[in-house]
This record gives structure tokens, sequence and C-alpha cells, in this order.
């Protein structure tokens, strides 16, 4: 005979450990969600106190830094290279006596590079920030950056850190080429028009630049060969033209340089020879005095004589 009752449903079923008798300790999860932490929102405020640091504080404080930098540099540059030897001479005594004037005469051996003593009269008696700050002058010396470049040489090569561990690197195509856009877009050497059927317009290349494929000729003309619209070869282009820039400013400052260790050199050899020459006229002058002065001490001399000679009494 089938049972067809059926058992009524348990709700929520449980097991009677008492009942049981079996000992037991029951752990009950805290299932309710954790507010906020003070922690976590001290560690947000702080990532925001960062990000107005480094956009703001920092940023205003490389700029600072940098600003003095350029000036020492030049200050530098103006001790080194002014084509007045007067003003040369002039910053190196005023460096010179604020050296002494700070007693940093022993912090300097005999090999050490003036622009690390100008670092030091500005920075004081850091020796680490001294050395660093002149290693990254002095990179920018070798590279003969001018001081109105200094700054821009700083930010490029990753600030004064990067460039004291050697980090400084010729910059990219593409800031070559953004470096002069703007300078070559605004020079017009002069206005091609080409026949619509070789060329063929397009509005998308209005007021864009492009590149044109061109021989010189021996009349001085350029006959046009290709127009090539692409960006990626205008970018080239002008970075290329960066490049031959940069090389030509290097060669007149050579050049410059050059003309003024020459003209420095003509007049110490100029000064040399009129210290010379004074010398030789005050030489013979004092052989011409000398001279004279035993002319005439000569001649008092006979003069005496002489007289002692007549006023002898004769004998017969």
């Amino acid at each position: 005979m089938t049972n067809t009752s059926l058992a009524a449903p348990v709700t929520n079923p449980s097991i009677n450990l008492a009942a049981l008798n079996v000992p037991a300790t029951v752990v009950v999860s805290n299932t309710t969600p954790a507010a906020p932490s003070i922690a976590s929102g001290e560690l947000k405020s702080l990532e925001t106190a960062r990000i107005s640091w480094e956009t703001t504080e920092l940023a205003a404080s490389n700029n600072r830094l940098y600003s003095i930098l350029q000036q020492a540099y030049s200050f530098y540059l103006v001790m080194k290279q002014d084509s007045s030897k007067n003003v040369r001479k002039e910053k190196l005594a005023a460096m010179e006596a604020f050296i002494e004037e700070r007693g940093y005469r022993n912090s300097f051996g005999s090999t050490t590079h003036d622009m690390t003593r100008v670092v030091k009269c500005v920075f004081g008696v850091d020796r680490r920030r001294v050395s660093a700050y002149s290693i990254a002058l002095r990179e920018a010396l070798r590279q003969e950056v001018g001081a109105t470049d200094l700054i821009v040489f700083l930010e490029q090569n990753g600030g004064v850190e990067q460039v004291r561990m050697g980090g400084t690197k010729p910059l990219s195509l593409t800031k070559r080429a953004d470096l002069v856009k703007a300078e070559v877009c605004e020079a017009v050497i002069s206005t091609v028009k080409f026949d619509a059927l070789a060329v063929k317009a397009n509005a998308d290349w209005n007021d864009k630049q492009v590149v044109l494929v061109a021989t010189y000729l021996p009349t001085g003309e350029f006959e046009i060969n290709a127009v090539v619209k692409h960006e990626g070869a205008v970018k080239t282009a002008l970075a290329a033209y960066y490049t031959l820039a940069k090389a030509k400013e290097r060669e007149e400052a050579a050049a410059l340089k050059k003309a003024a260790a020459e003209a420095e050199a003509k007049e110490k050899a100029e000064v040399k020879t009129e210290d010379k020459t004074a010398k030789q006229i005050a030489k013979t002058a004092e052989e011409i005095t000398a001279n004279e002065q035993l002319a005439i001490a000569a001649a008092s001399f006979d003069a005496v004589f002489v007289t002692e000679a007549k006023a002898e009494p004769e004998f017969a």
C-alpha cells in the first residue's frame, strides 16, 4: 500500500546541539558593509596634496631653481667669454673676493673647474648639491648651450639630476619639428603655382605644409620634381631644418669664440710688446741719465783738478 501522505515542509532546519550533548562554538560573520575608514580619507587627502604640490609648488620651485642656475651659468660665460678683457677680469676678481670672504678657499683643489667655483658661491656648503649643479652646467657648456637656452636644455633633458647622470639625449624628430614649425610657416621664400593637371587640388591640404622634391639648377632655379603630401615627410623635413640651423649656430658660436680667443691673444701680445718697449725706453733713459751724471761728475772733477793745479806754487 502506498503512503500518499506528505510530511510538512520544515522551515529553517537546524540541529539541536544541546540535545546531542555536543560542545560547539558558533562564529557568526559580520555581513554589515564597513564604513569608509578615516585612514582612507587621509590617503586621498594626501594624494590631492601631492598632485597640487607637483603641479604648482614643485613646478614653481623648479622654475626658480632653473632661473638661479641660468644666472650663475651666465656669470661664468661672461667671466670666460666676454669680448672685453676688463669685463672678464672684473668678474673673476669679484668671484675670487667672494670666495675669500666666505672662506671657501680650502674647498677647492688646483684643478677645480671655475664653474664649480661659481656654483659654490651661489649654493654654499652643500657639497653634493654643488657637485650636481656644476656637472649639469658643465654638460650644458660642453654642448655649447647659450645662457638664454639653458632652462629649455634642462627641461628637455629631464632636469638637473638626469643631466648629472648623463641622461642628455638628442631631441626626438617630433620635438625638433615642433620647435621650428611656426618659424618655417612664417618664412615665405617664394610662391609657386603648379599646373592643375600635374598637381591636383586637394581641399584637405589647404593651409597645410607639404614637401617639395626639387633639383637645384646651375641657373639658380629649382626644378620641382614632386610634391609629397605626407605628415611624416613634412615632420622629417622640419627636423632636418632644425638640425642644420643648430649646426650653423654652433659653427657661428665657435667662430666667435675663436675670434675672441685670437683677439685676446693679440691683445696680450701687444701688451707684452708695449711693456717690453716701455722697459727698454726706461732702461735707455736710465742709461742716458747715468751717462749724463758721469759726464757732469767728470767735468766737475776736471775743473777742480785744473784749478788746483794752477794754484800750486812755482819753485825756482
